[in-house]
Formats: C-alpha cells, structure tokens, sequence
C-alpha cells in the first residue's frame, strides 16, 4: 500500500487529538470527581443521576416536613399536658368543695381558685404558634379556638378541619387536632325530667350518669320510665317504658322519696304515678361547667344540696373532660412515634440513594490519576513520535 506524507501526517494528527482528548477528559474527571458531567459523555448515568437526585431532594424535604411536624405536634403535646394538670388540680378543688361544715368565705376561695384554673386553661386552649395561629382552631387557625362572649359563656369556633403533613412517599402525619372534638364535643352530665308528678333530685350523681349512658338509645323515640305507686300496700314499682320491663321494686318511705339509680324521685302527695324522661345527650366545654359551679359557690341562696348536686355534675364534667385530653395525648405521643421511625427510615433511604448516585457518577480518585497518568504518557510517546517519524525525508530513506 502507498503511504503518503499527507497520510502519515493525518493519522499522527488524529492520535494526538484523541490522546489529548483523553488527557482533557481524565483531567476533568481528576479536578471535579465525577466521571462526566454531559448526557452525551454516557447517556443513561446521566438520566440514572437526575432520577437519584431528585429522589434525594425529595426525601430532604421529608426530613424538612418531619422536622416541622414534629414541631408542631409538641407545642400540642406540651399544650394538651398543661390543660390535664390544670383539670387534675381542678378535680381536687371539687372534692374539698363537698364539705357541709365550708362556710362562705371557704366556698369563695375555693370559687376563686377554680376561676385562675378556669383562666390557665382558657389560655392553653388558645394556644398559638410562632406565627399567632390558633394550634386548636382547625381551619379557622386565625381565629382564637376558646372565646368568652358577653353573657359569660365560653363558645367553641374551631371547626373540624385538621392539617396534615407528608413525611414520606406513603406517610401522612396529622399535625394538629381540632377543639371542636378535643374542648367543645364532651358529654356533661346526664340529666332527666319529671313529669310534675314528682320532683328529682341527684343523689348520686356518677351512679346516675353511668345508669343512663348505659340505657339511654338515641334511636328509641321513648326513653322514659314510671314509676307507679299502691296507696294501699304502699309498694311501688319501677318499669321502662320502651320495653315494660321491671326495673325496681319495693315499698315506699314515709316521705314519698325513692332512690333509683343514684336519683331520688320525691312523689307529690296524692300522686299515684309519675314519668321521669331520660335526657338526651348533650355537649358542652369543661370551661362552662366551671362557671356552673363557680357561680354556685358564690350563691349564698343556693342550699347545700343543691350546690353539691351541681359540683357532682361539675366532677363528672372535668372527669370526662381528662378523659378526653388524655386519649388526645396517647393520640399525639404514637404520631411523635411514628414521626421518629419515618425520620430513621428516611435517613437510611437518603445514605442508600446517595451511595447509588456515588457509585454511578462518582469516579474513584486512584483510577482517575492512574488513567491520567497513562494518558499522558501516551500523549508524550505520541507526541514524541510524530516528531521522529514526520521529521524524516526520502534522503533518509536512501540512505
């Protein structure tokens, strides 16, 4: 074959280029640490990194939204714990308040007592973050969760919404509980109503308030019961009206009085029978139960048994009320849990994905400086020997 100078020349021009090319390459790959850095160099390493990237990205905004969560969700916890100690403290001041021998002054300090509980709570429940919303007020975070209106009744504006946050591909954590089913949806005390028959009063009042939740049915057009009575044997009997069945039987005292269920129905004189209506339930927040039996501490017109009828109620009242906080609480402590599992697992995940990036975009150091090495080295050889070789001329041939 006829090699010509231009030939030889084209092809020694040719393996400089590419062996200068390699050095530029592995120098680059040398100085940044990354075996390319164009999806023309490889293609499919560069659509692998953008995948693993953006997944990175992705589970640092996780931890970002864990981290936020779990903020917020302690603010709650720690807001929630302040309300159940304070109710505790209030539950001790309603058990000394049943006491005949209190005298006026001893009630009015125990109303006072219970009004800077009453305070301390309002407050914790109008809990707000750093930003002034409302932790309790659902999606009605700017407005106050607990407010005090004119006639001194405390009303409930949060509404039922909850907020959420994403703390992984399939987690979902509720942030902030609403309340309207946290202060304002707790059962009071249950009550019932005469007839005119008769006239009842609460003797009992937890006996009583078990007694109805455990008979009462909302479906039931007739939740009532009577009570009749024999003048003449002067036996009395006790039966429901939504089934006839016999509830109580026995003989009636000397003042028409009957105990049933923690509840003493008075007969009136003359009277043979008497209905007593089981009432429906109702809902109410623990801060107007205070005020029920603050005002009647302080009502100096109210007998003895009338106000312990009332602080009874009140006692009911604030146990389901710490009923409630303290469910909430269990509630917000296994979201803090679950918080804490999602921020290791994530954690995990991100180290796996970033190794996965390293390993395919990442080139290693003593390969790098191995392969510029070589590279150079051929650089030099060729250069060297396009000097020689392209050096000659035909006398060197001849010769």
């Amino acid at each position: 074959m006829r090699i010509t100078t231009s030939m030889s020349y084209d092809r020694s021009i040719s393996y400089l280029q590419r062996s200068n090319s390699n050095v530029d390459k592995y120098s680059q790959q040398y100085n940044t640490g990354q075996k390319f850095t164009t999806a023309a160099e490889d293609p499919t390493g560069m659509g692998n990194s953008l995948r693993l990237e953006a997944e990175i990205s992705t589970y640092t905004q996780y931890s970002v939204n864990a981290g936020l969560a779990s903020d917020s969700l302690g603010l709650e916890e720690t807001s929630l714990s302040n309300i159940y100690s304070a109710l505790q403290s209030v539950q001790t001041k309603l058990q000394s308040a049943v006491n005949g021998t209190l005298d006026k002054f001893n009630l009015d300090a125990i109303a006072s007592a219970l009004e800077e509980y009453q305070s301390m709570i309002y407050d914790l429940m109008n809990t707000k973050t750093s930003d002034g919303e409302y932790i309790f007020s659902g999606n009605q975070s700017i407005n106050p969760t607990m407010e005090l209106q004119a006639d001194g009744k405390y009303v409930c504006n949060a509404d039922a919404g909850f907020r959420q946050i994403k703390v992984s591909p399939s987690v979902q954590i509720t942030t902030s509980d609403s309340g309207l089913s946290l202060f304002q949806q707790t059962q009071v005390a249950r009550t019932a109503s005469s007839d005119g028959n008769s006239v009842i009063n609460y003797k009992n009042v937890e006996s009583f308030n078990e007694y109805v939740n455990r008979t009462y049915d909302p479906t039931r057009a007739d939740n009532s019961i009577t009570m009749r009575f024999d003048g003449a044997t002067g036996e009395y009997v006790i039966e429901s009206n939504w089934d006839g069945a016999e509830l109580q039987r026995g003989t009636i005292t000397s003042d028409n009085k009957v105990l049933f269920n923690g509840l003493e129905i008075d007969l009136h004189e003359g009277q043979a029978s008497t209905v007593i209506e089981l009432d429906p339930p109702m809902n109410d927040n623990v801060l107007n139960s205070l005020t029920t039996v603050i005002n009647a501490l302080r009502d100096t017109n109210m007998n003895t048994d009338e106000r312990n009828t009332l602080i009874a109620q009140g006692q009911v009242n604030v146990s389901t009320a710490l009923e409630n906080i303290n469910v909430a609480l269990g509630h917000v402590g296994s979201r803090l849990g679950n918080i804490e599992t999602v921020i290791s697992s994530n954690e995990s995940l991100n180290v796996i994905k970033q190794e996965a990036l390293a390993n395919i975009k990442e080139v290693d150091v003593y390969e790098a400086v191995s392969n510029l090495v070589k590279e150079q080295n051929a650089l030099n050889v060729a250069q060297q020997t396009f000097s020689k070789v392209n050096g000659t001329s035909l006398f060197d041939y001849i010769r």
